[in-house]
């Protein structure tokens, strides 16, 4: 349903969207709240790409984590903020066009999966971010 919708976001930015999903094992999770935290990171993914450029959501299973990566080959994160990301209301979006809590909401979702995201940039050369979730999870979700 999350790639569904990121799908025609992709469309109207004239990104392209490259799905890379292997299959998961079943993760006692909060199914909503995680496919928020995607959407979140895709879309960020999608913003900072021209038309015509790329953004790609990989999942695989690996060490004993469910691994999500999204990838992007946009403007990259200039290495004095990346401290600042995932900070609530930070932006770089001119003002009226975000608020600054998609990254803040996704770290929050993660950590109470009792998951980490990694973030890797350079400065023109994209993003790469690494949600890792235990499997079986350590923090005792188990709503979804």
């Amino acid at each position: 349903a999350t790639a569904g919708i990121i799908t025609g976001l992709a469309a109207k930015r004239q990104v392209q969207l490259k799905l890379d999903l292997h299959p998961l094992p079943k993760l006692e999770c909060q199914p909503a709240r995680l496919n928020q935290a995607v959407f979140n990171l895709v879309s960020k993914a999608i913003d900072p790409c021209p038309p015509g450029g790329l953004a790609t959501l990989r999942s695989r299973a690996a060490d004993g984590f469910l691994e999500i990566h999204v990838l992007d080959n946009g403007a990259g994160i200039d290495p004095t903020i990346r401290e600042k990301i995932f900070d609530p209301f930070f932006t770089t979006k001119p003002l009226g066009k975000g608020v600054g809590l998609g990254l803040s909401i996704a770290h929050g979702i993660v950590a109470d999966h009792g998951g980490s995201i990694q973030v890797f940039s350079q400065p023109g050369q994209g993003a790469h971010f690494i949600v890792r979730l235990p499997y079986p999870p350590k923090s005792g979700t188990n709503e979804g």
